[in-house]
């Protein structure tokens, strides 16, 4: 591979930056933890491809002993899904305790976004670094930028929208809820990804089912997440016109983790 090919699988670094930018730009008025605290998380989550990958080669070991349907979806729900969200779920609740933790519910979605990109930032990388040709790299850069990167998202924002539930509303789902939905909708855009490449050449209708499927978990995920994510920020304006409306001599009101 060539010093061109190897710069050319960096611009892999665009969709993720590219929706951070629009998830941040979106919030202008509710404290938040510093673009510094939420960053350390993006690079943590990056950092923890490593050996995300290291396990994920594992166990995929044990696949290679099923039939091709059982290991497809071991493949797609235990080898890559649910590895890399708890992953990215264990960088979550690591790095945002006591004075990183987040102040507010919009707070701890864009931790949870931070993590995601982080991860899948890296990954784009690596899957660029291996296509054989310019076709190649085009067709996977394109999947990767509106399809793959936003499943992370999706799975992964859902993930905070419910741990920002449970810290601050005492919601039902919480962290572990929220990591089995994201375990749930990323395995079964995996598994829909696997059963494409795996139909016989007959299965034209079949073929086209799951492809119009995986491709709606993003395009309508990304509008579900974003509407959760405005009634994070409603909530969040109400608690901050409140304690503005408090009186100077009240007391404060204790906040449930």
């Amino acid at each position: 591979m060539s010093l061109y090919d190897r710069l050319l699988a960096l611009t892999g670094v665009i969709p993720p930056f590219l929706l951070l930018w629009l998830a941040e730009a979106a919030e202008r008025r509710i404290r938040e933890p510093t673009k510094g605290y939420r960053y350390r998380v993006f690079a943590a989550a990056g950092l923890a491809s490593v050996p995300i990958v290291w396990v994920e080669h594992s166990l995929s070991v044990i696949a290679t002993y099923s039939p091709s349907r059982t290991a497809g979806l071991f493949d797609a729900f235990v080898v890559s899904a649910s590895v890399e969200e708890c992953g990215k779920a264990v960088c979550l609740f690591l790095l945002t305790r006591g004075a990183l933790a987040p102040r507010t519910r919009y707070g701890a979605f864009l931790y949870a976004l931070h993590a995601s990109m982080g991860f899948a930032l890296v990954e784009n990388v690596i899957a660029l670094l291996q296509t054989p040709d310019i076709q190649a790299f085009s067709d996977r850069f394109f999947l990767r930028a509106y399809f793959s990167v936003p499943v992370h998202l999706v799975a992964t924002g859902l993930l905070g929208i419910f741990w920002a539930r449970r810290r601050f509303d005492r919601g039902a789902v919480g962290l572990l809820g929220g990591l089995a939905i994201a375990v749930a909708i990323h395995g079964t855009f995996n598994a829909l990804l696997f059963t494409i490449d795996n139909l016989s050449a007959e299965d034209d209708t079949l073929r086209i089912v799951c492809a119009a499927t995986a491709m709606a978990i993003p395009l309508l995920g990304a509008p579900v997440l974003r509407r959760l994510s405005l009634r994070l920020r409603t909530d969040d304006r109400r608690d901050e016109a409140s304690t503005e409306r408090r009186a100077p001599n009240e007391p404060p009101r204790l906040t449930i983790p």
